[in-house]
């Protein structure tokens, strides 16, 4: 295919009807890591999830730089955990949520240009932009035993990036437990924990290194989920049950004042 063609059938592709205006109450993308684990819950999915503040005054900067920031750190989460998981469908809303564009069947080879081409058409600032990615996971076989075979599974995964005007920069990899389990193959000694759990952990460091942030949001939304700086500290056991509840500030019995304290 020449360059022109390549070009021009991305341009096709960014000219479907995949953009419209939504109803902010209708909206389904997480506003916020509570959301995106809530949502988990609610689809009985368990999930554990890295992030880290990004600490950007958006204020001073344009819509081109809010978004080309954006693009960045899709390109850099990418980047570090490129081989273990592949972009399949991608949400992209504006500030205020004036535009929400929608993009399915993504081709790994020309996702990033595709989101530029979205970026060139808008003239608000991003504010959310949404990945549901494919896992690319590894299993021992007993016919195969030194050589880990690999496949591609449709897990809960994605990506997701906030930024804009109010925002000051978060963005979190949330990531199912399947891979990361108890659960030994038939006639094998390996968890997929053992095996799978090495490849986040380079791949959360390298998300480190190439952002230039450190994590420092690590939550899941099971009891039954031990998670750290870098993936799963354990094997989660077979049948873990998602039971997120939103963590709510201690107040201490002295700062609650009376009511004939209170104005009114």
């Amino acid at each position: 295919m020449s360059r022109g063609s390549f070009w021009g059938s991305l341009q096709a592709m960014a000219k479907k009807d995949d953009t419209f205006v939504p109803d902010l109450d209708s909206l389904e993308i997480p506003t916020g890591l509570p959301d995106l684990l809530k949502e988990s819950t609610n689809r009985n999915q368990v999930v554990g999830s890295w992030g880290f503040h990004s600490h950007v005054d958006f204020s001073k900067m344009s819509s081109e730089e809010t978004n080309v920031w954006s693009f960045e750190q899709v390109f850099n989460f990418l980047r570090a955990f490129f081989g273990l998981v592949t972009p399949d469908h991608m949400e992209v809303i504006t500030y205020n949520a004036t535009k929400q564009i929608k993009k399915d069947n993504l081709n790994q080879m020309t996702f990033l240009d595709e989101l530029m081409l979205i970026m060139k058409n808008l003239n608000e600032p991003i504010w959310v932009i949404r990945l549901h990615l494919s896992i690319v996971g590894f299993l021992r076989t007993e016919w195969s035993p030194d050589k880990p075979v690999r496949l591609m599974i449709q897990e809960p995964c994605s990506f997701i990036v906030w930024g804009g005007p109010d925002e000051s920069g978060f963005q979190t990899c949330s990531l199912s437990y399947s891979l990361f389990s108890s659960q030994k193959l038939k006639g094998e000694d390996s968890l997929l924990w053992s095996i799978n759990q090495p490849l986040l952990e380079k791949a959360l460091q390298k998300w480190e290194k190439q952002s230039g942030h450190v994590i420092d949001v690590v939550q899941g939304n099971s009891k039954d989920v031990s998670l750290y700086r870098h993936g799963f500290k354990k094997p989660v056991p077979e049948g873990a049950k998602p039971s997120f509840e939103e963590e709510l500030p201690n107040v201490s019995e002295e700062e609650i004042p009376d009511l004939d304290e209170l104005d009114l």
